[in-house]
């Protein structure tokens, strides 16, 4: 069992994936915004963090450079979920460190294979 973060602006996804993060027994904590999660972040440790790009007050890409900015946390895996597909997301998405990029609508299937895949490395 992996402690997951999920961090998105629509409370449907967010059930959405921690619906489907539940079924395989993963502890799951839901943030609304890039602040709410950097802040729960710092306080529990986890063992992923799934996140969208935009969100208000602060999106996924920056939420992903503060918590690459600590030596400690530089290697906990990521995955940006989010409707943009466009190549340059994508880019920016790499250069931030991301773990692996899924575009919304994503296959609740598809996505658990992807997090067994990223936890077992």
């Amino acid at each position: 069992m992996s402690k997951i973060l999920i961090v998105d602006d629509s409370s449907t996804i967010r059930k959405l994936v921690k619906f489907t993060l539940q079924m395989k027994k993963h502890e799951v904590t839901l943030a609304e915004d890039g602040l709410q999660a950097y802040r729960l972040f710092m306080q529990y440790d986890f063992d992923l963090i799934i996140t969208d790009l935009n969100m208000p007050i602060m999106n996924g890409i920056e939420l992903i450079k503060k918590i690459r900015l600590g030596s400690k946390f530089k290697d906990i895996p990521i995955i940006l979920l989010t409707t943009e597909s466009e190549e340059k997301d994508k880019k920016m998405g790499e250069k931030v460190g991301v773990t692996k990029y899924i575009t919304k609508p994503f296959q609740p299937p598809k996505l658990l294979k992807e997090i067994e895949e990223i936890l077992k490395s």
